[in-house]
This record gives structure tokens, sequence and C-alpha cells, in this order.
């Protein structure tokens, strides 16, 4: 039996797929279906940043307790890359490529939040699932899956 290739997450795809009801998302425009297939046999993994920013987006909107013990257990259940002295180093390298080359992740005061989702990305090398596109083609060493 083949290992499944694992594929990071970004947030926006996570929360979509596993912690918003899907006709939520839906009508949020999330395209759901596509991520789904995407996700088709790859074993999806999420950042500690997502998991930071998935928690206080639900803190932030005043889920209540059954609520939030949900998307805990749903957190938990995420294979999650931790910050470690790789994705560190991934992250010090991205930010002075993309300022080098004039990208979007390499301004200090935006994107931090994606500079570590790319950054843990870079260093597992695993491709990035988003919806976000924008922010992150042709990131110095990083690779989106279609």
């Amino acid at each position: 039996m083949a290992v499944a290739q694992a594929v990071l997450v970004d947030t926006d795809v996570f929360s979509a797929l596993y912690v918003t009801p899907r006709e939520n998302a839906l009508r949020q425009g999330h395209p759901v279906d596509e991520w789904t297939e995407a996700l088709t046999g790859r074993r999806p993994l999420i950042s500690f940043q997502t998991r930071a920013e998935i928690l206080s987006g639900a803190l932030l909107n005043g889920w209540g307790e059954r609520r939030l013990a949900t998307v805990q257990e749903i957190l938990d259940a995420a294979p999650t890359i931790d910050e470690d002295v790789e994705v560190i180093a991934a992250y010090a390298r991205l930010l002075a490529e993309a300022q080098k080359a004039g990208h979007p992740l390499g301004d200090k005061r935006n994107h931090v939040g994606d500079r570590w989702i790319a950054a843990c990305a870079i260093a597992k090398d695993l491709p990035l699932l988003t919806g976000n596109r924008r922010h992150f083609e042709n990131a110095p060493r990083l690779a989106l899956l279609d």
C-alpha cells in the first residue's frame, strides 16, 4: 500500500473543509469540491500558524464552550507542523529572498502568518494548498498544489 503524499493546507482551506459547515463554506465562495478533489489520496497537514488562526478566530467570534471543544478536537486530530530550527531557518531565508525579489511575502508588516505557513511548507518540502494563491505565487522555493 502506497503512503499518501502529504500536503500543507492553508488556513482558508482547512477552515472551509474541516471547521465551517459545508453549506456556509460554499456560500462564502470557497471551491470546496475542487479542494476536496485536490486532497484525494493525500495526507493534509496544517502549520502551527493555521492552528493559532483557527483558534483565535473561534475565540474572537465568541464561540461557546461546546463549539470551541469541537474545533479543538478537529485541530488535535490534524497533523501539525510546529516551529523548529528548520522552519525558523526557512522563514528567515524566505523573508530575505522575498524582500530582495519584491515578492509580497517580503513585506515585514504584512503576511507574517502567510510567511510562517510558507516556511513550514518549504522546510518540510511540502506543496501548499491555498485559496490565497496571489499571496504565495512565485514565492522563493515554495511549491503550490494545483
